[in-house]
């Protein structure tokens, strides 16, 4: 918590959900943002929006530690320590904050005490049934069972309705393979977030490495508010990046040991 709250709760707000990231979440009736049945409104981005949203990330306005306090994260004051970039280091870069895996009854101010504990689960639940989802929709399609009782859709659609997500989109896709198959991948990029996989899961797929991660920047224009998506950080991967270096180290051990291609 200490690492990533926001300055005003007395953190370092180091990790920055982007707004690629942000925009992998579909509306509340499950439809993605950029589906013209979605009903999203770029003047009210947060509204209607898929509840593990406010979930996993603090956006502006939205509530955080022990008081669920507001956030700020617009650029019109430079005094408001939470606003993007105000302050290097500590500020969003993003105009965002983590909040999924941090406890927010947690008080960082010098004169609180906190013994709260974090438990660290080794392996959940939920990849085991995304794991099979995409294996079985790669070799059934979207509701075939094989010899199994239960389907990749049925696996998402039981994700949607714990998470509060509503089915529409899913039920128009159900017999589409490809559209499942993207479906799934991005249950898996929300699901599974800041948990390690994303980096693995973008290299096995061969996915795109090279888009600028994104952030948002909030002003007040006569009483309301503008989003403006801005570019953070590039991203230079080369087609030889999706695999790693072997480590110098090991390959001092065996002459017949070869790197691979491009390191």
């Amino acid at each position: 918590e200490a690492d990533m709250f926001p300055q005003s709760l007395y953190g370092k707000g180091r990790i920055n959900p982007t707004q690629n990231f942000v925009n992998a979440f579909p509306m509340a009736n499950g439809y993605p943002i950029d589906n013209e049945k979605s009903g999203f409104n770029a003047a009210n981005p947060y509204a209607d929006r898929d509840p593990r949203l406010t979930a996993y990330v603090v956006y502006d306005g939205n509530g955080a530690g022990k008081d669920n306090t507001a956030i700020n994260t617009t650029v019109d004051d430079s005094q408001n320590r939470d606003g993007l970039n105000n302050e290097v280091g500590s500020s969003t870069r993003t105009g965002y904050y983590m909040r999924k895996l941090l406890r927010q009854e947690i008080n960082l101010d010098p004169s609180a005490k906190t013994t709260q504990k974090h438990y660290n689960a080794r392996i959940r639940f939920t990849e085991i049934f995304l794991n099979y989802a995409e294996a079985a929709n790669e070799a059934w399609g979207p509701t075939g069972k094989g010899n199994h009782s239960y389907s990749a859709y049925d696996i998402i659609k039981a994700l949607h309705e714990r998470a509060g997500v509503g089915n529409d989109y899913l039920e128009s896709i159900k017999n589409d393979k490809d559209k499942m198959r993207e479906l799934i991948r991005n249950e898996r990029r929300i699901e599974l977030s800041f948990e390690g996989f994303r980096f693995w899961d973008l290299r096995r797929w061969k996915a795109n490495l090279t888009e600028p991660a994104k952030g948002i920047s909030i002003k007040t224009v006569d009483g309301k508010k503008t989003y403006t998506t801005i570019e953070v950080d590039k991203r230079d991967y080369k087609d030889y990046m999706i695999y790693g270096p072997v480590p110098y180290s090991e390959m001092l051990k065996f002459d017949e040991l070869k790197q691979n291609q491009g390191w």
